[in-house]
């Protein structure tokens, strides 16, 4: 009751003004028609102000509403909530993240991969200094893996396969300090009557091994070839640039597929 005569008592105030103007006009025997006109404009006036206030009160209202509104609910996204004020963020406005270049190991002139840590550096054979000084070391050939990839191999080569798969069991062998393990093996190779065929290979500066005992590259598929292990490392450079260390352990081994068959791989047979 409070709010509607606070909204509305400039009317109720307009109403008694007439009835009033007309009681006077007609007990005092005025004219009743100026007293009309007179109450009617003074309702006018009542009633243009009135409703000029009740404009700026909603006005008022509706401004503190909208200052005090909550954020609104997304109407694509129930549980996202939007600030009405807040503006749009673009990407214009986001920082450019600049990508990280990423640094390659680098390989050196012969394209050889960094050497792991802890394993012995390539020596290039046009450095090699050997001394008169006797070393030993241990070396072995081994074509196991053709035993189960026979069907691969042309069977005019079956009898180069010895039945345990040796072409040379483990033995010690002397060597002089500085020498390489392509020195070794070409030494071996000779004293025991044992086919080796190689090429040298400039851009890794060093010997290929193209067969050994009358075996050679792809003889057993396309993913075979001879390779060497040292101390169990397949050293990832060339036999030329290995330089043998006392007590090393060396062992040429054919692989079928790619070196995963001899606990390598992937392998470069040309090294």
């Amino acid at each position: 009751m409070k709010q509607f005569f606070k909204k509305y008592y400039l009317a109720v105030i307009a109403a008694v003004v007439v009835i009033a103007a007309l009681a006077i006009a007609f007990f005092s025997g005025g004219n009743v028609e100026q007293a009309k006109k007179a109450a009617q404009a003074a309702t006018e006036t009542v009633v243009q102000t009135t409703v000029e206030s009740t404009i700026a009160a909603s006005t008022v209202e509706t401004t503190v509403a909208v200052t005090t509104q909550p954020a609104a609910t997304s109407p694509t996204n129930p549980s996202t909530t939007v600030a009405p004020t807040q503006p749009a963020t673009t990407a214009a406005t986001q920082p450019a993240t600049k990508a990280q270049p990423v640094t390659e190991p680098k390989k050196d002139k012969y394209n050889t991969d960094p050497v792991p840590s802890g394993k012995p550096a390539p020596v290039e054979p046009q450095e090699q200094e050997i001394k008169d000084e006797a070393l030993k070391c241990t070396i072995s050939i081994s074509c196991a893996t053709i035993l189960d990839n026979m069907d691969k191999l042309d069977e005019e080569q079956w009898e180069l396969v010895p039945s345990d798969g040796w072409l040379l069991k483990p033995i010690t062998v002397e060597f002089q300090k500085g020498e390489s393990v392509f020195d070794v093996l070409k030494r071996v190779c000779m004293d025991k009557n044992i086919h080796l065929e190689f090429t040298y290979t400039p851009l890794y500066n060093s010997a290929y091994i193209e067969g050994i005992g009358n075996l050679y590259e792809f003889d057993c598929g396309a993913n075979s070839g001879w390779n060497y292990k040292v101390n169990d490392w397949f050293p990832n450079y060339g036999c030329s640039r290995y330089e043998v260390k006392d007590g090393d352990v060396i062992e040429w081994l054919y692989t079928c597929n790619l070196g995963y068959d001899i606990g390598g791989g992937p392998v470069n047979y040309s090294e």
